[in-house]
């Protein structure tokens, strides 16, 4: 029984998987239809795609197809679904996407105005009939489908239409009766008149393929596929540069490193490396500035293979080298010569040394004297 569980489990998730991945191949090839210029397409193919129009008969449902070779086909109403459709059409060596479908529902679900329009303003029919829905009617267009048909022109300019409304809950409810969904249809239909059976279209829901024979369908893919194609390369080539980038940073690094711990001071790099790691003059100059009492000031500073030695004056020249000993960065002081009194600064002269700590050996000393 777990088994059994399981197994549908992922079905369900391939199904799922199957139907996101089928909306976005239609949203992309859509948009890039659109991209498409409608005269290459008309340049090329002027052929119209073959109209499928399912209906319901009785207990059966109806798929007729008179472009090509008239053909029809009659199935059960309790098992004609979505793929027992896109099976017949296999079986006419078609796809969903080279034909047109339409699916006729009963007349009676749709509510019918009677308009007429000046020809001169047909071609903005779809804002007047947005008003009209508005202003006329008690539907809001979130709720309903509409569309319009031109039945006739009058002598005078005047074009006769009919405006077809159908509340959407009601038309996904005669779909369901057709076993289909709204993915699975091109327009809703309904019969001419009660004695005549001709389907006529009245709600489209997708541009028409006309535009679109099979060869404009099948190149659209083509695009489709190289555009996806050409940015996962793109995306290939820029993690390669990148990772080349990378690996060379990591060579100078390794590099660095081993002249370092080699005590080799030749390499750019390794110097650049060993100084980010060490005491340098400013943070030198920096502690000794912090440590050093208000009372002492230097007029010499000089800083030569990782040693410091400075000499100034001070009130208290003793306790410096105590002073200096105790900061984080510096180590080993030691005075290196006698403290002398001065009579021009009424202070104690000194000179001393020390390292810094984690210092590193330079070939070049550095010198600050104080300005005289």
């Amino acid at each position: 029984m777990p088994v059994a569980d399981l197994s549908v489990s992922r079905a369900g998730g391939f199904t799922v998987a199957a139907n996101w991945a089928g909306r976005l191949a239609r949203w992309w090839l859509h948009g890039l239809r659109k991209a498409v210029p409608r005269h290459w397409v008309e340049w090329a193919d002027g052929g119209v795609p073959p109209i499928v129009v399912i209906r319901r008969d009785g207990d059966g449902i109806t798929c007729s197809m008179a472009d090509l070779a008239p053909v029809e086909a009659r199935f059960p109403a309790t098992s004609f679904n979505s793929d027992v459709f896109r099976g017949w059409l296999s079986d006419r060596e078609l796809t969903r996407e080279q034909v047109v479908v339409q699916a006729v529902i009963p007349r009676d679900l749709f509510f019918v105005r009677d308009m007429s329009v000046p020809q001169a303003a047909l071609a903005a029919l779809p804002k007047i009939l947005d008003q009209e829905l508005l202003r006329r009617t008690p539907f809001q267009p979130i709720d309903v489908w509409h569309a319009a048909t031109v039945v006739r022109t009058e002598a005078d300019g005047v074009a006769s239409i009919w405006h077809w409304i159908i509340r959407k809950d009601r038309a996904a409810s005669a779909l369901t009766q057709l076993g289909l969904t709204l993915d699975d249809i091109d327009s809703l239909a309904t019969a001419a008149s009660a004695e005549h059976g001709t389907a006529i279209p009245v709600i489209e829901f997708q541009a028409k393929r006309g535009d679109d024979p099979v060869w404009a369908i099948r190149m659209i893919r083509l695009l489709a596929a190289a555009a996806i194609a050409a940015v996962v390369l793109a995306l290939l080539a820029f993690e390669w540069s990148q990772a080349g980038v990378a690996a060379a940073i990591e060579d100078a690094l390794a590099e660095a490193r081993q002249s370092v711990h080699n005590g080799q001071g030749v390499d750019p790099v390794a110097r650049l490396y060993a100084m980010r790691s060490e005491t340098g003059v400013l943070e030198t100059l920096d502690e000794l500035s912090r440590v050093l009492p208000d009372h002492t000031f230097l007029s010499e500073v000089r800083i030569a293979d990782g040693k410091t030695t400075i000499t100034g004056f001070s009130a208290n020249a003793a306790l410096l080298v105590r002073t200096i000993d105790q900061s984080p960065k510096f180590s080993g002081a030691a005075l290196i010569s006698a403290i002398t009194p001065d009579a021009n600064e009424h202070k104690e002269r000194f000179t001393i040394t020390f390292r810094s700590r984690g210092a590193r050996t330079t070939k070049s000393p550095v010198a600050v004297r104080s300005a005289p």
